[in-house]
């Protein structure tokens, strides 16, 4: 074999060698779930850590211009990446677009509207809160001082989370109130309790104390606690609030569509201008 035969033979089994290499790259896991913001970060990071075959001195610039050109492939001229995704957003705002609040700042818009327990001529606006949470407690007079002054076509529904153990045990206290017909007596007392007293009510012993104080027997309160009334009221609001996407209280839910909160808002007293804002929104 002469040595151009040979020179040719170890360039073709090179070639091969290469194309093996990529058909070895591993494919992402099936299993693997992320928004579409993680996935685009996600894929980026990966194919900053994937190993490059090393470059010569006189490839490099040809090869960091390639990989520009193929990431910026398909942007308009003088435009940045995310530029289509703002335009998209501004287009769907209408006349809101110079509002005081923005979607994505001040609030989200959830991708499926849910439904609401108001007739249809109402605009519902959901508090989700958790009786141990303190921001829920700090919260409580802008919500008394909200609802007293609220517009005539808004009802106002409170929605227990329960996204673990201890918010259940809430949970169920919040609907046994109501199916006593104490609630509208219990509801404050129950954060002062907690908050202002230091009395957690982790116990049921330490809530047939506390219900005992407005004439609940404990037989009543147990067996109201254990009902399969309460136990479906629970199910259908752990259900809801997950649809609503909530992972932290309190939070205020309008309409079924738009979720907003103190921290979103910018503080407890801007959050019900919000809300004013989204009703407002909802009503036009």
């Amino acid at each position: 074999m002469d040595r151009f035969s040979r020179l040719r033979l170890t360039g073709l089994v090179l070639a091969a060698l290469a194309i093996a290499a990529c058909a070895e790259e591993p494919a992402p896991s099936p299993g693997a779930a992320s928004t579409p913001a993680e996935t685009t970060a996600g894929t980026t990071a990966d194919a900053a850590q994937q190993p490059r075959p090393a470059a010569t001195p006189d490839d490099s610039e040809t090869v960091a211009q390639a990989i520009e050109e193929e990431e910026t492939a398909g942007e308009p001229a003088g435009e940045s990446a995310d530029e289509p995704i703002r335009l998209a957003q501004n287009e769907t705002s209408g006349a809101d677009g110079n509002a005081r609040f923005k979607e994505g700042k001040h609030y989200r818009v959830l991708p499926v509207a849910q439904p609401t327990s108001v007739p249809p001529d109402k605009i519902e606006v959901v508090e989700v809160f958790w009786y141990g949470c303190p921001h829920c407690y700090s919260i409580e007079p802008y919500v008394e001082q909200w609802r007293a002054d609220k517009p005539a076509n808004v009802e106002f529904v409170r929605i227990p989370a329960a996204l673990n153990r201890n918010w259940q045990l809430h949970a169920r206290v919040f609907y046994t109130a109501e199916a006593l017909g104490v609630l509208d007596e219990v509801h404050a007392d129950l954060f002062r309790e907690m908050h202002a007293k230091g009395n957690r009510l982790m116990t049921e012993d330490s809530l047939i104390e506390f219900f005992g104080r407005y004439g609940v027997s404990e037989q009543q309160f147990t067996e109201t606690l254990n009902s399969f009334a309460v136990q479906t009221k629970l199910r259908q609001a752990d259900s809801l609030v997950r649809r609503y996407r909530i992972t932290g209280v309190p939070a205020i839910v309008v309409n079924g569509k738009y979720v907003t909160g103190a921290d979103l808002a910018g503080g407890e007293k801007q959050l019900f201008e919000v809300v004013d804002f989204l009703v407002a929104k909802e009503s036009s």
